[in-house]
Order: structure tokens, then C-alpha cells, then sequence
């Protein structure tokens, strides 16, 4: 009697192991890190860019804007004594990366409430961004959004009756992110892209750059152009495997886009950008995977007993059951098939004079094309039916109601459930019209549809991607801003963080992480265009010449000018990766000027501001009442400004794993005591 009533013990606590939802909870605890990121990364900019007295103060907009762009939290900063400057941007930073934070270290934070507020306070601060919003920033907000429907309302919540449509809407997420990448490359016709030259030249002229890039780039032609069909893989036909039915090919994807990231995140300073497309990627696996059991017990063992598996004679754990038996071979046979696949598509063969290896497309524009129009319609349709499927699981997994009181009960938690229903499917059909667009000829046409997509991509809920790197450029352009107290005089170089903007070894190409340097960023696509494309640059170009401390604060702080400057120019230069045997890492050539000298008084530069709305002085801020607050929050800034944005993101996930590593301890110790 007593050996059956500890089988069934047991089983049940096998069964309880297998009932675990990892994935979901994984994915939460994954998306709080990307969010703790995103905030500490946009606060450390948030006063040189969007204060009273930074480059795009967020009170014009918050003014002048139209209702859209108004509609942000930042609207209530007066009810709570503060302005709308850098003041209540600092507060809703600092509550979001708060919140992060603690569900990153603890499940208990780890909830519904959390993910609303997260996106809402991420929604209010991308508001106001303007000219510095990047495509990371989109990204975050549809994924946040996905996971609201994701998180468990309450922490005694066990499934989210959502929660498969939900994991497989962030798969499509995913899916559309990395295949609208890679599809464009070769659709924009970009000679260097069809040669298979693009990765190199990508290395020379990412915006941000790393030492590994200058590393990675001094390699032999042919691995690049290997490494480049390694790319359209990973972009083009990867990404279907993530609906595959078998276990293992979807962790032969997820192990492929690993690999694939963590070069990314080496080669250049993205941010939270590759993290979060790895978070995306959980959905890849499944509850009762390996990795994510440990991950688990690991990061839930505080809240959660540990289960002990069961190693009685014939007694398998139910993951070996359900082990999928051919999915080794399934692998073996996709990884030949990409293999012989690309050696024919792509061309390659031997040189028959010095044996080196050969590269030639032997498809054409039209045919890629062709191919592309097909895949982009089978992808929503293949979605489309694997979310009719899991919605009838859902329909079919609804209790019977055998009185009043619970049909009431029911009909309360069915009406929440439709809601989240109408939504997901919304969410769906909508992002079919950016997915169409990535080729004019499959563009969805519909008015209804495009006005309905316009509508959620105001709010970030569905978006487009793909648009970056259509077309390599030929060679790196970089902007140099000089100041000087006389036009004949020596002109001096404004220094920065992580932009290149010297050819000393030293300080060319420094890492940021998962830290995002909005400012460093936009001067690539400043680059890549005329002055008047990028309207930001006048009012830097003022606060430089008024010496205001929050803007040259985005600067290296050992290359700024001590007392204002009378002028400042900008050069346009062309930069070029050295070889192994220079001591540097560029060589650079001054080509033109990105614009003439300006002074404080120039015309030319007080009529551009005057068009664009921006005042000849900084406004005085206003006085508000909840002074101990306002005091508080200048108090942090000041003590955390002293810490460099890359610095303090690291400092901070340091920080969250240390904490979870010793809940971790305890719940161990306290288990021992339990079990002697």
C-alpha cells in the first residue's frame, strides 16, 4: 500500500513538472531584462536629448505635436508637481527599469500589471524620442505588447488560456523580423549584396562598429562571402523552421540564430536589439526541454520546489517519452540539404588557376523575386491556420458549467479570454500588410486594411522591418564636428563615446554591449545624408555654441570644450579599415563640409531654427510644486550620470544575477534543512 501511494506521489509531481509553464516563463523574465536595458539606455541620453535644454526638447512635442504624437504619460507630469522635461522623463525611466528590474530577479513581479505598465511607460518615452527612435525601439513595443497577452493576470495563475496563441504570435514576430531582413538584401538589387560582398563591407561601415568587426574584416574574401550565404540562411530559410512539428529541428534554429547574435552582438553596438531577438526566440522550445527545466528551477526556485526526477528501474521521465526519435536525422538531412543547396544556387566551385573558391549566383533578380512573392504569402497562411488550430484547442479545453454561480463565473472569464481573442487575431491580420510590403508587387492594397494597420502602428503594436541595410554603401562616411574661438585659428574635434571619429587605436572602436547610444547612432544616418534631412543638427549645433551641459554630457567628456566656443563646423570624411600591420584601426580623409562654420548669431542657423520651432534660448523651467520629488530625481541623475551608460546597464544585469544566484543559495540551504 505504501509502494503504490509513493508511485503516485510520484507520478504526480512528474506530472506537476511537466505542467510547468517554462516557455511562457522564460520568455517574461527575458523580456524584463530587455525592458531594464531599454530604460537605463534611454535614460542616460534622456536630458542631452529631450530636456528643456537638450538637442529636441519633448515639450515641443508634447505642446505642439499632433494628438498621436501628444498621446504619452508625460502629459500628467503636472499633477504630480513636476514639468514635462527631463524631470518626468528621469521618473518614468526610473519606474520602468525599476519594475524591470524586479521582475527580472523575482517571478512574484513577474506579471500581467507588470508588462501593462512596462509598455505603457515605454510607449509614453518612444513618444517622444522624434528624431533618435530606431528600429529597436518598434521591435520592444510590438514584443511588449505580445507579452501583455502572455503574462498571468495573478501569480497563482497557472496556463494562460492564451498562452499558445500568444507564444506563437511573438514566433511569428520573429519569423517576420528576420526573414523581412534577409529578403531585402538581394530585392533591392544591390550589386555588392549579389556578389556576396555585402557582409565585408558591412563590417567597414555598421554604423557603430567594434574591434571585432576590424578583426573579423581582415579575414580571407572567401570566408566572407561563406559568412554571407551564412546570412541568407539564417534569414531566409531558418526562419521557416520555427513552425517545424519536430523538437529538435526547432533547436537546430534556435542553436543556428545563437550563433548568429552572439556575432552581432561582438561586431557592433546594436543594444538590447540582438537580446531581444534571442528572447523572441525561446518560443522555439518547449516546456518539458532541458534547458529550460534547469532554467527553471534555477530562476523560479525561490517560488517553486524543486522536482526531483525520478530515476526508479523502469521509469523514464515523461521528457524522454516524448522525445522525438528522428529528429537527429531530420537535422542531419536539413543541414545537407543547405549545404547542397547552396553550393548549387549560389555557385561555388574551384578556380582553376589557384584553386581558391568561386562565388556566382545562378538565379536571377526575377526568379528571386518570384520566389519571394510565393513565400510571402504561404508564411501568414501557414500562421493563420496554426492559430485556427490552437484557438479550437482553446474552445475545446473550456470546462462545463453545471450551475448558475459557475456559469456566471464562466461567462466572466470567456468574456475576457473573447477579448484577448479579438485582439490576437487582430494583432495577426494586421501585421500581414507590413509583411506584404517588403515587395511592391505583393503590397496589400486594401484601404480598410491599411487605414486599420496605420491605426496600430501609431501605437508601435505592429510595425515594419527590413528597411536598414537594402543597400550597402560603397565606403564609411563620418561626420566630425570641430570648434574654434577663431576661423583661422585651430580648429578642435568634439570627441565621442562610440562613434568613430579619431584613427587612434585607442579610442576608434569601443564596445557599448547591450547598452544603445541613440546619439552616437543617428550621426550613421546623418552620414548617409544631406544636412537638411536631419533638422536635429541645428539645434545641437546651438546648444553646442550656448556650452549647455546635458548635450555636451552625450559627448567624451576629455574632448569638449571647457568655456563656449564662437564656432563649429562639421566635416564630412571618408573612413577606411586599416590592415594587421598598421597600428591603428582607420585611416580617414577629410571630403567636404557637412556645413559651414556656424556661430551663436549666424542667420543662416537662426532662421533653420526658426522654421523648425526651436527658441534662441533656453526657456526657464517652470516651478513646480512637488519640489522634494523634483530634488530626488536631480539627485539620482547626478549620481548616476557619473556612471557610463555602458557601465551602468552591465552594472545593473550584474547586479540582477547576482541576486537571483543567491535566492538561488538559500532556496538550496533551505531545502538541505528540509531534507537531511
Amino acid at each position: 500500500m505504501e509502494k503504490v501511494t509513493n508511485d503516485k506521489n510520484n507520478e504526480m509531481k512528474l506530472q506537476n513538472r511537466n505542467d510547468v509553464p517554462r516557455v511562457r516563463n522564460i520568455v517574461l523574465r527575458a523580456m524584463c531584462a530587455v525592458y531594464l536595458m531599454a530604460f537605463v539606455s534611454f535614460y542616460s541620453e534622456a536630458e542631452g536629448l529631450y530636456g528643456d535644454a537638450g538637442i529636441l526638447p519633448a515639450r515641443r512635442i508634447l505642446v505642439n505635436g499632433t494628438l498621436k504624437e501628444r498621446l504619452s504619460l508625460l502629459q500628467f507630469a503636472p499633477f504630480i508637481g513636476l514639468d514635462n522635461g527631463h524631470e518626468a522623463i528621469d521618473l518614468l525611466c526610473l519606474a520602468g527599469a525599476t519594475i524591470a528590474f524586479l521582475g527580472l530577479v523575482s517571478r512574484a513581479h513577474c506579471r500581467l500589471v507588470s508588462f501593462i505598465a512596462m509598455w505603457t511607460l515605454y510607449f509614453s518615452l518612444v513618444q517622444v524620442a522624434q528624431s533618435f527612435r530606431q528600429q529597436a525601439d518598434h521591435l520592444l513595443l510590438e514584443a511588449g505588447f505580445l507579452c501583455i497577452l502572455l503574462a498571468p493576470s495573478r501569480l497563482s495563475d497557472g496556463r494562460n488560456p492564451m498562452e499558445e496563441i500568444a507564444l506563437l504570435l511573438l514566433k511569428w514576430l520573429v519569423f517576420r523580423f528576420m526573414f523581412a531582413s534577409g529578403s531585402v538584401k538581394l530585392a533591392s538589387g544591390c550589386p555588392l549584396w549579389w556578389s556576396l560582398d555585402g557582409l565585408k563591407r558591412h563590417y567597414e561601415t555598421m554604423p557603430l562598429p567594434t574591434s571585432y568587426s576590424w578583426y573579423t574584416y581582415q579575414l580571407p574574401d572567401a570566408f566572407h562571402r561563406l559568412s554571407t550565404i551564412y546570412v541568407y540562411l539564417s534569414e531566409l530559410v531558418c526562419p521557416w523552421l520555427f513552425f517545424a512539428p519536430s523538437k529538435a529541428v526547432r533547436r537546430f534554429a534556435l542553436g543556428w540564430h545563437v550563433f548568429l547574435h552572439l556575432n552581432i552582438v561582438g561586431c557592433g553596438n546594436y543594444g538590447f536589439l540582438s537580446p531581444l531577438v534571442l528572447t523572441l526566440m525561446l518560443t522555439l522550445l518547449d516546456d518539458n526541454d532541458d534547458l529550460l527545466v534547469l532554467a527553471q528551477e534555477y530562476l523560479g526556485g525561490a517560488h517553486r520546489p524543486l522536482t526531483v526526477r525520478s530515476k526508479s528501474p523502469g521509469r523514464t521521465a515523461p521528457a524522454s517519452s516524448d522525445l522525438d526519435r528522428n529528429g537527429g536525422r531530420i537535422v542531419k538531412a536539413i543541414g545537407l540539404l543547405m549545404v547542397v543547396g547552396s553550393w548549387i544556387c549560389f555557385g561555388i566551385g574551384f578556380s582553376n588557376d589557384e584553386g581558391l573558391l568561386t562565388f556566382k549566383p545562378v538565379f536571377t533578380k526575377d526568379q528571386y523575386l518570384n520566389m519571394m512573392h510565393a513565400m510571402m504569402r504561404a508564411a501568414p497562411l501557414m500562421v493563420f491556420v496554426l492559430m485556427v488550430r490552437k484557438f479550437l484547442k482553446l474552445l475545446s479545453s473550456q470546462d462545463s458549467v453545471g450551475s448558475l454561480a459557475e456559469g456566471m463565473r464562466q461567462f466572466s472569464k470567456n468574456f475576457g479570454l473573447l477579448i484577448s481573442t479579438i485582439v490576437a487575431f487582430t494583432v495577426f491580420f494586421m501585421s500581414i500588410v507590413p509583411n506584404s510590403r517588403l515587395l511592391p508587387s505583393t503590397a496589400i492594397s486594401s484601404p480598410v486594411m491599411t487605414r486599420a494597420y496605420g491605426g496600430l502602428h501609431s501605437l508601435y503594436v505592429v510595425n515594419q522591418y527590413g528597411r536598414h541595410l537594402t543597400k550597402m554603401r560603397p565606403a564609411r562616411q563620418e561626420i566630425v564636428l570641430e570648434y574654434a574661438d577663431d576661423t583661422n585659428g585651430t580648429w578642435q574635434e568634439f570627441g565621442f563615446h562610440y562613434k568613430p571619429w579619431t584613427s587612434e587605436r585607442a579610442s576608434a572602436l569601443p564596445y557599448g554591449w547591450f547598452y544603445f547610444p541613440r546619439f552616437d547612432f543617428k550621426f550613421y544616418d546623418a552620414a548617409g545624408s544631406k544636412l537638411d534631412a536631419q533638422k536635429w543638427f541645428y539645434p545641437m549645433a546651438q546648444r553646442l555654441l550656448q556650452h549647455q551641459q546635458p548635450v555636451l554630457g552625450l559627448f567624451a567628456g576629455q574632448h569638449v570644450p571647457g568655456k563656449a566656443p564662437k564656432y563649429i563646423r562639421a566635416s564630412l570624411y571618408r573612413y577606411a579599415y586599416t590592415s594587421f600591420s598598421e597600428s591603428d584601426f582607420w585611416t580617414r580623409e577629410r571630403l567636404r563640409d557637412y556645413f559651414t562654420v556656424f556661430s551663436l548669431d549666424d542667420e543662416h542657423l537662426q532662421q533653420k531654427l526658426k522654421q523648425l520651432g526651436f527658441q534662441a534660448s533656453v526657456p526657464l523651467p517652470e516651478t513646480s510644486w512637488n519640489r522634494p520629488l523634483g530634488w530626488m530625481l536631480d539627485t539620482i541623475r547626478r549620481f548616476i550620470g557619473a556612471i557610463e551608460g555602458s557601465y551602468l546597464v552591465t552594472g545593473l544585469l550584474v547586479a540582477a544575477g547576482l541576486l537571483i544566484y543567491t535566492q538561488h543559495q538559500h532556496h538550496q540551504q533551505g531545502q538541505q534543512s528540509h531534507h537531511p
